[in-house]
């Protein structure tokens, strides 16, 4: 392989990598601003157990006395220090 051409490829490759992780965490962020991260820890425990994650957490509250399992008050807290309103950072 020529010389040039593995630098070009190896160059075009890191820059790739590098637009890419850019775009992951830019999605991220957006997606936290937009969502919140209770929201989607919410849907994380949702997908992990397969939509009884809630269900699992009551019956667990209850016989342990308690009269709910601070699912929503979480998401609520998480949501509130987390989502971020992006017009009003923006600053032209």
């Amino acid at each position: 392989m020529n010389k040039h051409l593995f630098f070009t490829l190896a160059f075009i490759t890191a820059l790739l990598a590098i637009l890419t992780h850019t775009f992951f965490v830019w999605a991220f962020a957006v997606l936290l601003t937009q969502v919140g991260l209770g929201t989607l820890l919410a849907f994380i425990i949702d997908i992990l157990t397969i939509g009884y994650g809630k269900d699992v957490a009551s019956w667990i509250a209850h016989k342990r006395g308690y009269q709910s399992c601070g699912c929503d008050e979480r998401e609520a807290l998480l949501n509130k220090y987390t989502k971020i309103n992006i017009i009003q950072n923006i600053k032209l």
